[in-house]
């Protein structure tokens, strides 16, 4: 189990909103925000307190620091409330708290459940994330990628480009003549 506070600082540090923590009826909750977009992130024991506690909590969130979402601008139509808990739910609890994010009074919302890696904080997170990309590569090594892209542009040079013994000016005529 991670620590779900501390990660998700952590993530939404690494995608260039500041955060910090708040008090927030004898707990904490995580507050983030960026140029475009404020939020809180609160953190519940077990998915049955997720699914009757999160309105309440967001209500209270919004009557509390109303004020200053409101005078945020812009930011103030991207307001979102991240629900979460580590515990995982049942198949019924699951599809109910997928309608929490389909809920759109209010705040934009994010609500998961069984949030016990990283990786599934980065999940339920995504939607605030900046676009991430991961190059997958083959297992081959760079010797065979590069000979496989010498074959594709001069595929006379693919035999002689890396051998020592080949002098560069006719690596080059290889070459000049595939134009």
């Amino acid at each position: 189990m991670i620590d779900i506070f501390g990660t998700a600082q952590t993530i939404l540090r690494e995608s260039g909103y500041w955060t910090r923590l708040l008090s927030f009826e004898q707990t904490s909750i995580l507050s983030f925000e960026d140029e475009s977009v404020l939020g809180f992130c609160y953190i519940f024991s077990n998915p049955t307190a997720l699914l009757t506690g999160w309105k309440s909590i967001e209500t209270e969130l919004l009557n509390r620091h109303g004020v200053r979402f409101r005078s945020a601008g812009e930011k103030a139509w991207n307001i979102y409330s991240i629900f979460v808990s580590g515990e995982t739910a049942d198949p019924t609890q699951t599809r109910e708290v997928r309608w929490i994010e389909e809920n759109l009074e209010r705040t934009r919302k994010i609500a998961a459940c069984g949030i016990s890696t990283r990786e599934a904080l980065q999940r339920a997170l995504l939607p605030l994330l900046r676009l991430q990309y991961r190059p997958s590569l083959q297992p081959e090594g760079l010797t065979e990628r590069l000979q496989q892209r010498i074959a594709t542009i001069a595929p006379s040079a693919v035999n002689v480009v890396l051998k020592d013994d080949v002098p560069p000016i006719e690596v080059v005529r290889l070459l000049e003549g595939q134009s």
